[in-house]
């Protein structure tokens, strides 16, 4: 069972990696959000469309772990989508929590 998922998570996740461009540095947010939103899109319409494969014949003891860490691991492009949207949006909200802080009170 783990072989298999291990083998569908590596060739899934090569196929929606090899079909998207690269994340490009710099790209505005909409940009990001729409490039990221895409592809974790197109990883669910492969799991929807190859769950059966997937799961195989009987219980899945495994939980679909391996899989999942199979597809993943093998879009490494949608990890730096991530990161970099990630990126973007922690310095978004340290820029407001600034500017929501409490003015210091004069003694």
């Amino acid at each position: 069972m783990s072989v298999s998922q291990v083998t569908a998570g590596v060739l899934i996740g090569a196929t929606v990696e090899a079909l998207l461009p690269q994340q490009v540095e710099g790209a505005s947010l909409t940009t990001q959000v729409f490039e990221v939103l895409v592809q974790v899109g197109l990883n669910g319409a492969a799991l929807a469309a190859f769950s059966g494969l997937i799961r195989g014949e009987g219980v899945d003891l495994t939980y679909g772990i391996p899989f999942s860490t199979s597809l993943y691991a093998s879009q490494p492009e949608l990890a730096k989508r991530i990161a970099a949207l990630s990126a973007v949006i922690k310095r978004r909200v340290g820029r407001v929590s600034q500017q929501m802080a409490l003015p210091a009170l004069a003694a």
